[in-house]
């Protein structure tokens, strides 16, 4: 089940997976109702290269987190 806590703790997840560098270069963070994380990026080459690896994206949050909480991602 979805809730705002899950957002809230997919948004700090993302900070500490992937550090200060990506986080600055993040504009914005949303996790839908279907589990699909939203991330508005501010780099071209970044966008690609998460494009080229959303599986290991949601992977990595998902272990962080110790549980599914993200089912897909989508990169704008």
């Amino acid at each position: 089940m979805h809730s705002k806590l899950d957002q809230v703790e997919v948004v700090l997840a993302w900070k500490e997976v992937f550090g200060d560098v990506i986080n600055k270069k993040t504009r914005h963070l949303k996790l839908s109702k279907d589990g699909t994380l939203v991330a508005t990026l501010n780099s071209g080459p970044l966008k690609e290269e998460f494009n080229l690896n959303k599986e290991k994206i949601v992977q990595m949050i998902n272990d962080h987190l110790e549980r599914d909480v993200v089912k897909g991602v989508r990169i704008r």
